[in-house]
């Protein structure tokens, strides 16, 4: 079930949501298998594998692009920036829900096509990395954080956060992503959906906050003004699945993994909300973000009609 508090977040029409690549799968390549396919592309033998730190595919998609500079966008062209048959249904819940604001880690233009499609009453042009800037975010605004590809089109260097380079100079201290990211995550309710958060930036990130937030207890503290919390922030995960280890229960294989996820985003200051992971096809995911919004199923009068939120 999805917590009261969280749904009355979402209604509240303050929430920003993060879309991860979770919401485009099937449509796109994995990280993974985005990073393997270029290094195919560019020449090289360097391939990573599941069980690979997230640092390696950082630094297998740097020794792509160093090896062949132009196959390496023109990679990126073609997979992300090609004709699109059919948008997952995902996209249509999403932008159903009254969230403040859409900002997604992702390069293909599934979002923005989707919104430009129905009644979102979103905002365009959408924004993209790199000329981000937290007072463009506007109610309704979209904002792409590593690039946008759109149909038809290919990156060109500096616009798109891939690369070891690109990660670098993209999470930079003052550049544009941070100072939009960091006072977004310290200022507004959050709530991440298909997303991991496992690139090594990310622990930067809430240090940041965290230290920020310290530093304005601290503050109070000295004023004589009562504490305050950083707004809720939310993470929507499937339920581990059961991997059949040796005299180890189909539940308390679920239980350990759900503790260890549990401690990593706990220490980022991010509550997850687990849902059933009944399968590929997202269907379980449909649900859980219907329980949010209180909405009995997906149909057509959901949404924003005449500038008012339908349920």
């Amino acid at each position: 079930m999805i917590p009261q508090k969280l749904r009355e977040v979402i209604l509240s029409k303050k929430c920003f949501v993060f879309i991860g690549s979770g919401l485009s799968s099937g449509s796109y390549h994995s990280w993974l298998d985005l990073v393997n396919a270029i290094c195919e592309r560019c020449g090289i033998t360097r391939r990573v594998t599941r069980d690979s730190p997230t640092d390696e595919l950082l630094y297998a998609a740097q020794d792509a692009k160093v090896s062949n500079k132009d196959a390496y966008y023109r990679f990126l062209g073609e997979h992300f920036g090609r004709s699109v048959d059919k948008i997952p249904v995902l996209y249509d819940l999403v932008l159903s829900l009254p969230f403040a604001c859409y900002l997604t880690f992702n390069y293909d233009p599934l979002l923005a096509l989707k919104a430009r499609l129905s009644n979102s009453q979103c905002v365009f042009p959408v924004k993209a990395y790199p000329s981000l800037d937290r007072r463009q975010m506007v109610p309704r605004s979209i904002h792409y954080l590593h690039g946008f590809i759109d149909v038809g089109t290919t990156p060109v260097e500096g616009t798109i956060v891939l690369a070891r380079d690109e990660f670098a100079e993209a999470y930079s201290d003052n550049s544009n992503l941070m100072n939009l990211i960091v006072p977004t995550l310290e200022n507004d309710p959050v709530l991440f959906i298909g997303c991991g958060l496992r690139e090594p930036s990310m622990p930067k990130i809430f240090a940041i906050c965290k230290e920020h937030q310290r530093k304005r207890q601290q503050i109070m503290a000295e004023s004589g003004t009562p504490p305050s919390n950083p707004p809720a922030r939310y993470i929507l995960l499937p339920r581990p699945a059961v991997t059949n280890e040796v005299d180890v229960s189909d539940v308390d294989q679920s239980q350990i993994e759900i503790d260890r996820q549990q401690a990593y985003y706990s220490s980022l200051e991010i509550e997850p909300v687990w849902y059933e992971n009944r399968g590929n096809d997202y269907s379980s995911l449909r649900n859980a973000l219907d329980q949010m919004a209180g909405l009995p199923a997906v149909a057509p009068d959901h949404g924003w009609q005449g500038g008012v939120y339908a349920r």
